[in-house]
């Protein structure tokens, strides 16, 4: 584990998202809204400080959802979305989901989201729609 990690391993688990992204703003305010026991710490990336934030994990945060847990571990993707399900009360969907081969289709539909999350965020939060 970096020693910039080692950092944040005393926190709750820190949710790096796209802070430019309407999809990705809408799915963090609604993970916040959930989140009433405070268990996670939602911030957009370009707002995190560093440490633990760093460059090349700015760079990776371009690309895909962050979540790095409480013990410093950083997750990604597809399973960063199933550790913030089980966070947030659904552990037995984010085992299930988590298992092979399920967790090969959560990676791949993320893919595909995160991949037109600019496109998808168009069509769905047009003016007067969200």
């Amino acid at each position: 584990m970096s020693e910039l990690l080692r950092d944040s391993a005393a926190r709750r688990p820190l949710v790096l998202w796209d802070g430019e992204c309407a999809l990705c703003r809408r799915a963090a305010e609604r993970c916040q809204e959930i989140d009433v026991a405070d268990r996670l710490e939602v911030v957009a990336y370009q707002d995190a400080p560093s440490p633990p934030m760093t460059e090349s994990l700015r760079r990776a945060c371009a690309d895909a959802l962050h979540v790095i847990d409480g013990e410093g571990g950083v997750l990604r993707a597809g399973r960063a979305l199933l550790f913030i399900l089980g966070a947030l009360g659904y552990p037995r969907t984010a085992r299930v989901l988590g298992s092979v081969p399920l967790v090969w289709g959560v990676e791949l539909v993320y893919r595909a989201v995160a991949h037109n999350r600019q496109r998808i965020s168009r069509f769905v939060f047009r003016a007067g729609r969200g």
